[in-house]
């Protein structure tokens, strides 16, 4: 059981530097952040799922985040291929991050999510936005004031809501760890309470042993 605990005394301490980056890099990148999709799929031991983001106007920026159940000490890959076939990005050995790069070549990008250390299958929630490039940009001196605090307060809630949205599925992906790492325990207990049994049945039957050698003398 020790052994469990450290380990789970390890994932928090990880747990805690990772969030601290993590927030870091959100608040760097993901600023208005409105996925155009949010989805949740399984990438089996060794295996990799690639995404295809097709790129008609250049420059486009493409971003998102993704991440894996966080108790757990595995991790997975995430790669950019641009058309060219060059990786232009990556995030290596990550439990969950965020991205963002500029896409400056149209044609097809790979998003490529590999699994390449883990012993089992994992289980990937993943979210993207892809800017549109052939949105006219809004110069701020065409907004009158109210209308600018308006779309100010928008945005604001459109990022509780997204964020909220990514902590509702991190956290069933965390209860899964959860309910597996307590059935873990269970079963350690269970073993460790017939091994004392035993231990103890054992005992008993040597010092019952002993007294009766001690009364034939």
């Amino acid at each position: 059981m020790f052994p469990i605990l450290l380990g789970l005394f390890t994932l928090s301490w990880c747990n805690i530097e990772e969030t601290k980056d993590i927030m870091q890099d959100w608040d760097k990148y993901m600023r208005g952040f409105l996925p155009d999709d949010m989805i949740s799929f399984q990438i089996e031991k060794g295996g990799e799922e690639i995404f295809i983001e097709t790129i008609k106007k250049t420059p486009t920026n493409i971003r998102g985040t993704f991440f894996i159940p966080i108790y757990t000490l595995d991790t997975i890959d995430f790669k950019v291929i641009d058309p060219s076939g060059s990786m232009i990005y990556a995030k290596m050995m990550k439990k969950e991050a965020v991205f963002s790069f500029n896409a400056t070549e149209k044609g097809d990008y790979q998003l490529i999510f590999q699994n390449k250390r883990a012993k089992e299958s994992k289980v990937v929630q993943f979210a993207i936005d892809v800017a549109k490039s052939d949105k006219e940009e809004i110069e701020q001196n065409d907004i009158d004031p109210i209308e600018n605090g308006v779309q100010g307060l928008l945005q604001k809630i459109r990022d509780v809501f997204y964020s909220t949205k990514l902590n509702e599925l991190k956290s069933k992906g965390a209860l899964a760890d959860v309910q597996k790492i307590n059935k873990q325990l269970m079963i350690l207990t269970f073993i460790e309470t017939v091994a004392i049994c035993g231990v103890t049945a054992w005992q008993v039957y040597y010092i019952k042993k002993l007294l009766n050698d001690r009364r034939l003398v």
